[in-house]
């Protein structure tokens, strides 16, 4: 098997897996800190030991503390996102990520968008709008602020791991995330969460989340991306917004509302064209958005 073909299978596998984590979140009846936290123990050690098999260092920089700042914030809503809302709204609404990156790009960086990208944008938003019509009151409004608010900081982390040439640094960071993830949201998750739901069951499915779900995912990612392009890693990681929610319909039979759908569409179908078209005209090299 060519080293292309690896890449794009580890992807693959990356994206079967990262798509678990609404039926299993949605099992857990644990504070989301407490379950995002418990997660970041396991995903926090296995992805130190990839680094260092990796040959690279534990970093503590500026850049590798931004990522982990990032990480941070966008996991911690993301988990948060699928307690309030349904597991496609939450997974499809992180996915907005590039557009984020391009109003960042324009109007913090000061770059002129090009047409495609500023259809881009529009075209998101309005999937984006389409998901609060569809959910306008009470705890599905929320959650959807809260994966909104997920995909703005991935994005931005994006954005900065754009910036970033060292292979170290930026592993450095996701480390420390998910360190932090541990440190900070296991104490005040236990605090949240009902001494009675600390069972033998939640206990193993975050330790599934944290070594299956996500350890393991984000390690092959680490490689794959050695071995293909950013934009194959974009698309072939688009099998996780399209996997997870129908994992979450047979199982627990959540299915989104007609405008959720149709601004799933628009918002999937907008990150993917865009994928494709900045790939066959990118800008010249240092002003590039690629999203990795």
């Amino acid at each position: 098997m060519t080293g292309k073909r690896k890449g794009e299978l580890m992807m693959v596998i990356c994206g079967v897996l990262w798509s678990m984590s609404g039926i299993t979140m949605k099992y857990i009846n644990w504070s989301p800190l407490l379950i995002v936290g418990g997660r970041g123990i396991f995903s926090a050690v296995i992805i130190y030991i990839s680094m260092r098999m990796s040959g690279y260092r534990l970093k503590v920089t500026g850049k590798s503390l931004g990522i982990a700042f990032l990480t941070f914030m966008n996991l911690v809503c993301f988990v948060s996102a699928n307690k309030y809302t349904t597991a496609a709204n939450a997974i499809v609404l992180q996915y907005t990520a590039p557009v984020f990156v391009l109003i960042v790009t324009a109007f913090i960086l000061k770059r002129r968008l090009r047409s495609f990208e500023i259809v881009t944008v529009f075209a998101a938003m309005f999937g984006i709008v389409l998901f609060f019509m569809d959910q306008v009151s009470g705890n599905g409004l929320f959650g959807n602020i809260l994966a909104v608010t997920s995909g703005f900081f991935m994005g931005i982390m994006y954005a900065l791991t754009g910036e970033i040439r060292d292979d170290g640094e930026r592993i450095s960071g996701l480390v420390l995330g998910h360190t932090a993830l541990a440190l900070i949201c296991v104490p005040i998750g236990i605090f949240l969460t009902e001494p009675s739901e600390i069972t033998l069951i939640p206990i193993l499915l975050v330790v599934f989340l944290g070594v299956v779900q996500m350890g393991i995912p984000y390690s092959l990612y680490g490689r794959a991306t050695a071995l293909i392009s950013g934009v194959e890693v974009s698309l072939i990681s688009m099998i996780e917004p399209i996997l997870n929610p129908i994992w979450v319909a047979l199982i627990y039979g959540e299915i989104p509302g007609s405008r959720a759908l149709t601004g799933a569409v628009l918002i999937i179908g907008a990150v993917i064209a865009y994928t494709i078209i900045d790939a066959k005209h990118p800008l010249p090299s240092g002003n590039g958005t690629e999203i990795q």
